[in-house]
This record gives C-alpha cells, sequence and structure tokens, in this order.
C-alpha cells in the first residue's frame, strides 16, 4: 500500500469517527430546561467556568433534584440506536430516586480538574494520573482540601453537556457504574468542572466529586 492510500484511507477514517461522533453525542431536548434551577456555587461567581462547564453543571443538578423528570428526558431518547444500550434499566433506576440537594461548584476542584485536562488533551491522553505522576486525590487538593468523599469522571468527545449527563446516567458496559454513583450519591456535594481541546477525541471533560471542599 502506498503512502498515498494510506493517507486517504487515514482520512476517510477520521470523517467517519467525526460523523458518529456528532451522531453519537447529540441528546440536546427541552425537557431537561435546566434553566430554572439555578446554579447553586460555593464561590462568589463562575467567572473560572466556561457555558459547557456551566451548563454540565446545571444538567447534573437537573438529574439530582428532579430523577422523575430527568428519566421522562431519557425515555426521549429512546429509538436512537447510539442510546438503547442500557437505556430502559437506567429509566427504571432513575425514576426510583429520590431527588437530592443540588451541586455546588467549587473553583479549586475546576482548577484541579483543568490541570489533569491541560496535561492530557495537547498530547491526546487519557487516564486520571497525570505526568507528574500525582493520584486524584492529591492533585484535587492542589488548590484546597477535601474531605469526606472524592471521585472523578472522564468524558472524551462530548460537545453537548446534555450528552455527557446522559451518558454518565446510563454509564453502559461500566460494572461498577462510577457515572451513576457520582450523580446519585447523597455524600457528595462539591463538584468542579474542566472541559477543553483533546487532541484524539477533540474534546475532554473532567469532573471531580468531593464530600466537602475548603477553598
Amino acid at each position: 500500500m502506498t503512502k498515498k492510500h494510506s493517507k486517504l484511507i487515514l482520512i476517510f477514517i477520521m470523517i467517519v469517527i467525526g460523523i458518529w461522533s456528532c451522531t453519537l453525542h447529540s441528546a440536546k431536548s427541552e425537557k431537561t430546561a435546566t434553566s430554572d434551577i439555578p446554579l447553586n456555587t460555593g464561590v462568589n461567581n463562575v467567572y473560572f467556568l466556561t457555558d459547557m462547564e456551566k451548563e454540565i453543571v446545571m444538567e447534573l443538578n437537573v438529574v439530582r433534584t428532579d430523577p422523575k423528570r430527568y428519566a421522562d428526558f431519557l425515555k426521549s431518547l429512546s429509538g436512537r440506536p447510539q442510546w438503547n444500550q442500557g437505556l430502559d434499566e437506567t429509566i427504571l433506576f432513575v425514576e426510583k430516586k429520590e431527588p437530592l440537594p443540588p451541586f455546588r461548584i467549587s473553583k479549586g476542584l475546576s482548577l484541579a480538574a483543568r490541570n489533569l485536562l491541560n496535561d492530557r488533551g495537547p498530547e491526546g491522553l487519557t487516564g486520571h494520573v497525570g505526568k507528574d505522576g500525582k493520584s486524584i486525590f492529591e492533585r484535587m487538593n492542589t488548590y484546597g482540601q477535601w474531605d469526606g468523599k472524592a471521585g472523578e469522571y472522564l468524558g472524551y468527545g462530548y460537545t453537548e453537556a446534555e450528552a455527557l449527563v446522559a451518558r454518565m446516567a446510563i454509564d453502559e458496559g461500566s460494572a461498577v457504574k462510577d457515572g451513576q454513583h457520582y450523580i446519585f450519591d447523597r455524600d457528595f456535594h462539591v463538584v468542579g468542572v474542566a472541559c477543553g481541546p483533546h487532541k484524539s477525541y477533540r474534546v475532554m471533560c473532567v469532573i471531580d466529586f468531593a464530600g466537602t471542599y475548603k477553598e
């Protein structure tokens, strides 16, 4: 195979992946209506968050504060092949959950999440540990101190907050259901978010959760 043919095949594959990615990650629905849930913050303002990062927090709070309403949104995804796996099971699970208080935004957790994003994104890398070898918990303590519980969710390729959070809620293919656990665990109260460019997946989002966080 010539270099020219290899290059053409690579371009074709990238186009197909791009189309698939856009289709898979599109899940907008008016039923989520995030605007009527206030952005509950633990800091004076959220200038350090992009619009998508704010939307992720608001979408997480939709699920937390009104799970039955969010189950209705998940039902609207039925029939779309990219969402079918695990969807019915998730709808039944979410419908039975009791409402929880909304997450508060932590500036320190958001900055810690951005550290990982800046470490992984430019080189197209994945995983929770950066080049400095710091664990999730060590990195979270860079700008403050977490207490109680802590965890981290990574999303790759998502350009819409609704789609990322829906994938967290469905969490198919994961035996431990980390996404669901972080959303519905009543011991998690604060969240930090960072989204940005990723060399391999276009977009990477880091979502850090903690019981409490001293900025």
